[in-house]
């Protein structure tokens, strides 16, 4: 009578045991936050990163310093056209979409 029950539970298992693993994936972790989700990898691209380092606003011209390179207005960088330069930021679009990047601290430009 043992053996029978043994045998019945060991064909019960490899039974419904791949359908058992199939329903566990449909379960939510209980240990993750509501709030988490997809982890997604963003490219430097996609992601506002563009450091701006310096900028010179005068009468005369307009240059700044963005990601190591010395930009005007109408020049590329990184894939992104450079809009419009002001005194404390920069605009540049990037695949269609306008992206206004600050000057950093003083501290961070170095």
């Amino acid at each position: 009578m043992r053996s029978r029950c043994s045998m019945l539970t060991v064909s019960a298992v490899l039974l419904f045991g791949p359908l058992l693993t199939v329903g566990a994936e449909l379960l939510r972790d209980p240990t993750r936050p509501y709030a988490a989700g997809p982890v997604v990898v963003v490219t430097p691209a996609r992601a506002a990163a563009f450091s701006v380092s310096a900028i010179l606003v005068s009468e005369k011209r307009r240059v700044a310093i963005v990601n190591g390179q010395r930009v005007s207005e109408g020049d590329q960088v990184d894939g992104a056209t450079v809009v419009k330069i002001l005194a404390d930021r920069l605009r540049l679009n990037l695949h269609g979409k306008e992206i206004t990047t600050r000057l950093l601290p003083d501290p961070l430009r170095k």
